[in-house]
């Protein structure tokens, strides 16, 4: 195998691990134009209106270009109290100085119940399982409605909003936010939610990318639009722009890691200057989405401890030490 096979499959699963953390982020017909609201007062309405689904389904598509890179995270998910379902497929495409060309498809889906949470992946032949219980945690926190106190601590982060259109039925935003005060939540996130066993190699690696992450959190400037629906208080779409912390965080990386190998070094520079991170969410209705079931060979898939081994080797369970 390829040094860039190596990489992009290990690059593969560790995307596939940061997609738990992506996959928190959920939260026109023509008609007469409504009185317009002040931008914050929209934001704030907005973000405390409660909805009357109990069911919500949303499409998301996640696409990240690079001049030898491409990765496209295409999913479908279901939210309903505290449970969320999630199934798509990570597509990663890489070109390497002589042209050779690595292609991997990683299919997966992510079943969260109340404290657990289950992420299922075939970067090969076979299907792997890890379980992440403070993710589990974090994905109940991010999904609840906001009260008037956790709606301030939002409204914190932002910066600037622009009700771009309004009318009857639906109100768009556009939402710049606080960088600065986005880069302190990363680092209170990390020391609320620490990595479970497994998810790096060692607490080092955890904070390094963590703090690689707030840096280049700081310096970025980070927007999206927003539209929800009056009527049902239901987000209809949501477009994100993260180019500006792909970008950043891979400087800050490059800065403070000159001992990278040069392969790794190589992939980050390129993120760092000519690399692209846009996220579009739509969410839709439930009546039109069938049941996103775990397939039958997912079910048996082995346990594993760490996303980003190259050698996935499944755990020992207490029933099988005991034989």
């Amino acid at each position: 195998m390829s040094k860039l096979s190596k990489l992009v499959k290990r690059g593969g699963r560790i995307f596939a691990g940061a997609l738990l953390c992506g996959a928190m982020m959920f939260g026109t017909a023509a008609a007469e134009e409504a009185p317009a609201l002040d931008g914050m007062e929209a934001f704030r309405e907005a973000i405390t209106m409660t909805t009357k689904q109990e069911r919500r389904v949303f499409h998301q598509d996640l696409l990240f270009f690079a001049p030898s890179l491409r990765a496209d995270l295409d999913l479908i998910g279901q939210t309903m109290a505290h449970k969320l379902r999630i199934a798509g497929k990570l597509s990663l495409l890489a070109i390497d100085d002589r042209a050779n060309t690595t292609d991997l498809a990683i299919p997966f889906y992510i079943d969260q119940q109340q404290k657990e949470m289950t992420l299922y992946f075939k970067p090969d032949k076979k299907w792997y399982k890890f379980q992440t219980p403070t993710l589990a945690a974090s994905a109940i926190d991010e999904l609840a409605t906001p009260d008037e106190k956790e709606a301030d601590e939002i409204l914190s982060t932002v910066k600037a909003v622009t009700v771009l259109r309004e009318t009857d039925a639906q109100r768009t935003m556009l939402v710049q936010l606080d960088s600065e005060k986005l880069a302190d939540l990363v680092s209170q996130y990390s020391q609320k939610y620490p990595a479970d066993k497994g998810t790096a190699d060692d607490g080092d690696m955890q904070k390094s990318i963590m703090g690689c992450l707030e840096a280049g959190v700081r310096r970025s400037n980070i927007w999206y639009t927003w539209t929800i629906d009056k009527a049902s208080a239901r987000t209809v779409t949501m477009s994100y722009n993260l180019s500006s912390v792909l970008q950043e965080t891979a400087r800050v990386a490059l800065e403070t890691h000159p001992e990278l190998p040069p392969e790794l070094t190589q992939i980050l520079e390129t993120i760092a200057y000519y690399s692209d991170l846009k996220t579009y969410t739509t969410f839709l209705s439930p009546k039109a989405v069938q049941k996103l079931d775990l397939p039958e060979e997912a079910k048996a898939a082995e346990k594993v401890d760490d996303l980003t081994d190259s050698d996935t080797k499944p755990i020992e369970t207490k029933e099988a030490a005991a034989k």
